[in-house]
């Protein structure tokens, strides 16, 4: 009775161990690409959400996830995931590619008007940097302004030549500062969203007796503009808009 009694405590002490080494953020990512690696799609969505879930999120969590609803056929999934990882890493080829992969299976083909040449070059930077990384280059920025016009007060000779460094530094962080009020407000005040639905209605109102306008598939992006009971009133770039189930659509 005794070896009994010893051995359901240590059956259950394992179980324990292994539950709680399951929710270890790090045991999670492994096993979900663990599960990835073996073909089990499903099992490795389910740890990435769960990682996430646990707000333990990273661009690989994401582009792992995205990946993972890809080979799912779930494309709405994949770009959503692959937009979020854009965000943490823009410069990541591998994210690009796969976003750009995943957007050429997507049903809709809504078109995205083209800068151009030179908007393209103006906002490389802006498209290459994350939030965090502009808020950096304006803290430094910022200081070496403050640097240089402290040392100014020491070398008065070269007095001039400093206001002028400083000036062409005070540029330079104006346009920082714009780029990242721009990406902070683009990023965290106008609210984007994938369609995840296979197949989602647009009507005219927010309520499925409203007129049906136009029907929208997994994958495509839409900006929302307002929600009201249960449905999002959301804008695509040429300009179409509807009302369309809070259900078909997730927030980047």
């Amino acid at each position: 009775m005794k070896k009994i009694v010893g051995l359901s405590v240590f059956i259950i002490f394992m179980l324990t161990c292994w539950a709680l080494a399951e929710d270890n953020p790090e045991g999670l990512y492994k096993n979900g690409n663990l599960s990835y690696e073996n073909g089990d799609y499903e099992k490795a969505v389910s740890f990435y959400e769960r990682l996430i879930s646990i707000d333990k999120v990273s661009q690989e969590v994401y582009y792992n996830l995205g990946n993972s609803y890809f080979k799912l056929r779930k494309i709405g999934k994949a770009i959503l995931n692959y937009e979020k990882a854009l965000r943490m890493d823009p410069r990541d080829a591998d994210i690009r590619f796969n976003l750009k992969l995943a957007r050429a299976m997507a049903v809709d083909k809504i078109n995205i008007s083209e800068r151009g040449f030179i908007l393209s070059a103006l906002f490389f930077l802006y498209d290459m940097v994350s939030v965090n990384e502009l808020s950096l280059m304006c803290s430094f920025v910022y200081l070496a302004i403050i640097l240089i016009l402290i040392l100014s007060i020491f070398f008065v000779a070269k007095r001039g030549f400093m206001f002028y460094t400083a000036g062409a530094f005070g540029a330079v962080f104006i346009i920082l500062f714009i780029f990242l009020f721009a990406k902070i407000r683009n990023e965290n005040f106008i609210k984007t969203g994938i369609v995840v639905a296979e197949k989602a209605d647009t009507r005219s109102g927010p309520k499925e007796d409203y007129l049906l306008q136009f029907t929208l598939h997994e994958g495509a992006k839409v900006s929302i503009v307002k929600e009201a009971r249960g449905w999002y009133e959301i804008e695509l770039s040429n300009d179409l808009k509807g009302w369309i189930s809070k259900n078909s659509v997730d927030i980047i």
